[in-house]
């Protein structure tokens, strides 16, 4: 092993420097986007369900004249079913989730496949590799050589990959499909002409030549020896692929949680994925039954993301990579391309807002060659942490095959301790030059895998996380024990990185500001002898850096370098660590100068003046709502234009709510309807569609009719809407604890 070449030492001058690299401010509105598919759901079961009788259940309770069946899910790690109710209404969810069969409920999301930065197709000789195939260069930095040249190719490993089906008879991917092939299963839940919105049309063959996404992962795994001259990584698995992806580039959540659940299922020992959504939080389907899969013994490798810069900064991780024990991927600049060996610049930013320590680690994913459908080209050059994520899940199967076992935790702190750390490729302004990239950035390093396969000394965690200043976590342990066959020394010190900067005024910073002001970590003991087979606790004290602006949510970050050595030679170990020097409670999570009252007739979105009437349509079988002119203002909509109310979330948050305040008029009776909501408010509660949970950082519309979550229908009158946003980590019970607007007041009536 080579020891930890950045000492705190070499590093120590940064600190007395607060230097700071201009940010990026993104205070225009977020785009408005549609995430989810209207009427369509996921739902777990709370106990052995019959699909079929529940989704009839479903159709009574709803009153919709039909419930369309998506897909069964049935196992162990998810028993549920999605489907589709026509002639839905907002209060469609509240009526679904009430239902006792329902353990949980989640609307099916619309998923795009990531954009892969394709750089050049084709097959032309010349492009060929000018070296053998063993000196590959993502392999060399990643130490794959190492291991193929012991003779590990990850023999007897399946590797299942969730992604957009594979171009099998590629020659470099066996061309065949089935039993005795490289592509030995899989499944392809969509076909070709899925949309996000059409009927999918699945079958038992994952082929596609339309896309060439997950051609290419899989190649970057398994590719035979080919006329462009590289291999994959470990060319000695089979492969599965569960394509979930038509040929637009659209999938759903439905079909992505199915695909991860039925590679498990198929025994899979190792499941990949290179897609997902950006959200920041581990609850949805996806994430919830990815974390099972991993607690049931798989590994499993998903894409850290490609978004900074774009629509993402500090807190934007793809889903499921931030779910509990599932390794978030994050890429490097490979040997043949711009800044080797660096952080790529479009990789996406963790942690996750529960501050889970996350990207875990990385690997080349900038300039990647491999295979590509034959009818598109037959190879092609692409960067994106769709490439990083299947080197990783390569070496995982070869580090599995070296130690001879699959245990996940075990191998992502293999690799975690060590990966190796580097600087960061500058973009825009910023200048990474001061320091190590941020660890929020690129988690633990780059993968190791020789020195993770043959690791003689392991450190009980893959990172730490401090948490935030509110709930700091001062002094923390892990262990570190010696499985090697002789006495080891060892030696702990400190390695910060730059520290970076979520928010900016009240705005999130696509582009993070970064700084070199770094904690001060204090270890006890610092140094200690162990002999084989014996272990020694570490503990770990933090004070986080000063002079920073708390309100800019500051997310430092370092590694505990733990250097040593045994008689075979040098030890070179470390753990990550990050934490936030501010709030998280105190962030601006909902944009209250920001939103906006308006009403559906206008397309510029302009505010509505208080007293406005609204004349909306009176709902079917409700005759009863419709009322004479009576509370109606000077200013009077045209009969079916609807209140407006525009959202926009700065940060992530947990609970969302738009909640329908009843205003008394003189004479009116109070409306006996109402109750507290416990936040100091009297309302009718939320309206249908409400509320919203783990919702990410972007704005929307919601037009109101009426209706209430509760399937009630709120009484001509007078109104306002509230809507409220929990603070991340913070007390749902106080009220301060939400961040709150009021809308101009307004008269409902129906017509």
């Amino acid at each position: 092993m080579v020891a930890w070449r950045y000492s705190a030492a070499a590093l120590a001058g940064f600190a007395t420097v607060a230097a700071a690299s201009a940010a990026r401010r993104d205070d225009a509105a977020p785009p408005v986007e549609q995430i989810n598919i209207p009427g369509a759901f996921i739902v777990e079961f709370a106990d052995n369900q019959d699909a079929t009788g529940f989704l009839s259940q479903v159709g009574d309770e709803t009153g919709s004249p039909k419930v369309s069946h998506r897909l069964t899910l049935d196992s162990k790690i998810f028993r549920g079913v999605s489907f589709s109710v026509e002639d839905h209404s907002n209060e469609t969810a509240g009526r679904i989730a009430a239902l006792p069969q329902v353990k949980r409920l989640w609307p099916v999301s619309l998923v795009k496949v990531p954009d892969l930065r394709v750089s050049w197709t084709g097959n032309d000789p010349k492009h060929k590799r000018q070296t053998n195939t063993t000196s590959w260069p993502p392999h060399v930095m990643t130490q794959v050589d190492k291991l193929r040249a012991d003779g590990f190719t990850g023999t007897g490993m399946r590797i299942g990959i969730v992604d957009t089906g594979i171009d099998y008879t590629h020659p470099a991917l066996g061309a065949c499909f089935g039993p005795g092939c490289l592509v030995e299963y899989g499944y392809d839940f969509v076909g070709d002409a899925f949309d996000g919105s059409s009927a999918p049309e699945p079958d038992g063959d994952p082929f596609e030549a339309c896309n060439g996404h997950g051609t290419h992962v899989a190649g970057i795994i398994a590719a035979m020896a080919n006329p462009m001259g590289f291999t994959g990584a470990a060319p000695g698995v089979k492969l599965g692929m569960y394509r979930t992806f038509g040929c637009s580039g659209v999938s759903t959540g439905d079909a992505m949680l199915a695909g991860v659940v039925r590679a498990f299922e198929d025994g899979s020992d190792i499941i990949t994925g290179s897609v997902g959504n950006y959200n920041g939080w581990p609850g949805e389907a996806f994430s919830v039954a990815v974390s099972r899969i991993v607690k049931a013994g798989v590994p499993c490798t998903f894409a850290a993301g490609n978004q900074v810069g774009g629509t993402e900064g500090l807190f934007g991780l793809s889903n499921p990579s931030t779910g509990e024990g599932v390794m978030s991927i994050s890429s490097y600049q490979s040997a043949v391309a711009d800044d080797p060996g660096k952080v790529s610049y479009f990789t996406s930013w963790g942690p996750s807002f529960e501050l889970t320590l996350a990207p875990s680690f990385g690997a080349p994913g900038g300039e990647i060659l491999s295979t590509w459908p034959v009818a598109l080209g037959s190879y092609a050059v692409a960067s994106g942490t769709s490439m990083s994520t299947p080197l990783v899940a390569s070496i995982v199967a070869l580090v599995a095959q070296v130690r001879g076992t699959r245990d996940p935790d075990l191998i992502k702190r293999l690799l975690a301790s060590t990966a190796k750390p580097n600087f960061s490729q500058d973009y825009l302004d910023l200048d990474f030059n001061a320091g190590l990239g941020p660890v929020p950035q690129q988690g633990a390093g780059m993968v190791q895998a020789y020195d993770a396969a043959h690791a003689s000394s392991i450190v009980s965690v893959a990172g730490i996380a401090f948490n935030d200043t509110d709930n700091l976590v001062s002094d923390t342990t892990f262990t570190v024990t010696n499985v090697g066959d002789t006495a080891a020394a060892y030696n702990i010190s400190h390695v910060p990185a730059l520290t970076a900067t979520t928010l900016t005024d009240i705005y999130r910073m696509s582009s993070p500001g970064l700084f070199t002001s770094y904690a001060t970590l204090k270890f006890e003991p610092a140094t200690f002898t162990l002999e084989p087979n014996t272990s020694a606790e570490v503990r770990v004290s933090v004070t986080p850096p000063g002079g920073l602006d708390a309100a800019s949510l500051p997310v430092y970050s370092g590694w505990v370098a733990i250097n040593g050595t045994n008689a075979d030679g040098d030890i070179a170990l470390s753990v990550p660590y990050l934490g936030v020097a501010g709030s998280m409670k105190n962030a601006t999570v909902l944009a209250v100068s920001r939103l906006v009252f308006t009403r559906t007739d206008d397309p510029r979105g302009a505010a509505v003046a208080a007293n406005s009437t609204f004349q909306v349509p009176v709902p079917d079988g409700r005759p009863d709502l419709a009322q004479p002119s009576l509370n109606v203002s000077d200013l009077v909509f045209p009969a079916g234009t609807l209140p407006s109310q525009y959202m926009w979330l700065v940060m992530g948050s947990a609970e969302v709510r738009l909640e329908v305040v009843p205003i008394a008029t003189p004479g009116s009776e109070p409306n006996r309807d109402a109750k507290d909501n416990g936040l100091g408010l009297v309302t009718l509660g939320n309206v249908a569609g409400y509320p919203g949970t783990f919702v990410r950082p972007i704005g929307w519309f919601t037009n109101w009719r009426g209706q209430l979550a509760d399937g009630s229908w709120a009484p001509a009158g007078r109104y306002r809407l509230s809507a409220f946003a929990l603070k991340i980590m913070a007390d749902r019970a106080l009220p301060e604890s939400w961040d709150r607007f009021d809308s101009p007041e307004f008269i409902l009536r129906y017509v």
